[in-house]
């Protein structure tokens, strides 16, 4: 794909780490597909990407129903051509909590999401870049699925993105399609500077506890995709690539008892 105008999806890409992943491969040269539940910001997001001279589209997409998954990739491909690039951002947090506190309805909620839309989007895309001899997938996970964090669904279900990214970069490695992910750290998101505002997270606390003594940036994991999807990582796949400024050396590097 070197030299080529490439297309681009990116999923839950109208405003956070989407957006800013989509803008990083719009100004790369990509033509890039935006899909969101959120019409309205994602035609804002497509409008600041064209007056930057970047080519964007917007399509409305629900990762958790099937049925608009699979319309989602048949549109852009009918429309568009060939995606060459699919990266699965869509996803949703949790608040840390205790197992018998967190809600089951919440619990399936966030699985449906974070987990199960991941899968739905690998299902619908995969099979087409097997077909064509190429391709790249790219996966949000997060270094809770590393880790074990206070976040009793949503570190296992980062883990499960993971352990997908892994079977999926054997399965399609031998048709020239590489699978890999990116495990954010804390990362300071629109969304998490809310909660900075309301006092329900510590800026400080989350500096101090990463080797780098900062919060990971949006554009940090929009460069990391970036290069994980360039001809510059053609050998790379089956990867899961922590952004997190050190966040998960430092905690084990500290927790040693002297």
């Amino acid at each position: 794909m070197s030299g080529e105008r490439r297309l681009t999806a990116i999923t839950g890409a109208a405003r956070g780490i989407g957006e800013t992943t989509a803008r990083r491969f719009a100004r790369g040269g990509d033509e890039v597909v935006i899909g969101d539940m959120l019409d309205d910001v994602g035609a804002e997001t497509v409008a600041a990407i064209e007056a930057d001279g970047g080519s964007a589209v917007y399509r409305p997409l629900d990762v958790t129903d099937e049925d608009s998954v699979t319309g989602f990739v048949e549109a852009i491909e009918r429309d568009h051509g060939p995606i060459d690039v699919f990266i699965n951002n869509a996803g949703v947090m949790q608040d840390g909590l205790a197992i018998e506190d967190l809600p089951i309805k919440e619990h399936d909620r966030l699985w449906d999401v974070d987990y199960r839309g991941v899968y739905l989007c690998c299902r619908a895309i995969a099979p087409r870049m097997k077909e064509r001899q190429r391709g790249v997938i790219g996966n949000v996970a997060s270094m809770f699925g590393i880790a074990p964090y206070m976040v009793t669904a949503y570190s296992p279900a980062k883990t499960a993105v993971i352990s997908l990214t892994e079977i999926l970069a054997a399965e399609c490695g031998p048709h020239n399609v590489r699978v890999n992910a990116v495990s954010p750290g804390y990362v300071h998101t629109p969304m998490m500077q809310g909660r900075f505002d309301a006092g329900v997270r510590d800026k400080d606390r989350m500096e101090r506890s990463a080797a780098l003594g900062t919060m990971t940036e949006m554009r940090d994991v929009a460069e990391a995709f970036w290069f994980l999807c360039s001809d510059r990582a053609r050998a790379i796949t089956g990867v899961n690539l922590p952004v997190d400024c050190g966040v998960l050396v430092a905690n084990s590097y500290n927790a040693f008892p002297r």
